[in-house]
């Protein structure tokens, strides 16, 4: 256990849930977003966008959620042009989807894998949790199609 990098606590997986990677690259998104310096509103924009993904397999109206992530991303730029930040600063940050995409895809794996291995303590997870990730978990697993 320790402090790693913009003060977050670092906590090691434990070996038997096999999850290395998922910490190791968790750790690594959150340091090079750190070392963008995001300002506060410039994150939040940032979550927003991301959230609102319209890739999402589950989605009816992907080009109204298309229309509303475009919108914030205009936004986000505006707010960093306002603070004069560097004008690479969106570029950098985009590039960072893919990784969060891989991310999500691996904790959906470990997600997967643990509820096999302990289908009772899945049981009883948060309810927030089994509402965000039972959609992700159905459209993840390629023998449901």
């Amino acid at each position: 256990h320790g402090w790693g990098p913009c003060g977050a606590l670092m906590s090691p997986c434990p070996p038997a849930l096999g999850c290395d990677d998922l910490i190791g690259a968790v750790f690594e998104l959150g340091r090079t977003l750190c070392r963008l310096q995001l300002t506060d509103e410039e994150l939040a924009l940032f979550t927003a966008a991301v959230l609102l993904s319209p890739d999402r397999p589950w989605l009816t109206e992907s080009k109204k959620v298309q229309k509303l992530q475009d919108k914030i991303y205009l936004a986000l730029q505006h707010e960093i042009q306002k603070k004069h930040s560097a004008e690479d600063k969106l570029s950098k940050m985009v590039s960072k989807l893919p990784l969060m995409k891989t991310i999500c895809n691996l904790h959906l794996d470990k997600l997967e894998f643990f509820r096999l291995l302990h289908p009772e303590t899945a049981m009883n997870f948060p309810p927030l949790y089994k509402e965000v990730f039972n959609s992700e978990l159905q459209y993840s697993d390629p023998r449901e199609s």
